[in-house]
């Protein structure tokens, strides 16, 4: 399975899933980056091809919605359709780590 099919198959990969995290508050694409890079984990790094790349792939799926601006920065914030993703998303994220969290406390 592509990167590209996991918007449609229902599971959001890291990128997909920060970004639009991201944009519960609407934020043009460098504010994202931003934002991202001052995550204290640490675990997500997401360069300004693959930030564009998502956004776009995201909007074109109807998750993301573009704002009306009056600068020339682009100003994108998630859509109901992706509300509703992202809390299906973090519903199955919890799930992997109960899941996780369940066999390690399993004896050999």
């Amino acid at each position: 399975m592509s990167r590209r099919d996991s918007i449609t198959n229902g599971e959001l990969n890291d990128s997909q899933y920060y970004i639009l995290a991201s944009l519960v508050t609407p934020r043009h694409g460098y504010a994202v980056m931003k934002l991202l890079m001052n995550v204290d984990t640490q675990t997500i790094h997401i360069g300004p091809a693959t930030l564009y790349t998502t956004l776009k792939q995201l909007v074109d799926a109807g998750l993301v919605a573009r704002c009306e601006s009056d600068t020339t920065n682009k100003i994108y914030v998630i859509t109901a359709e992706g509300q509703e993703r992202l809390t299906r998303e973090i519903a199955r994220k919890q799930a992997m780590v109960e899941f996780a969290q369940h066999a390690l406390r399993q004896e050999p």
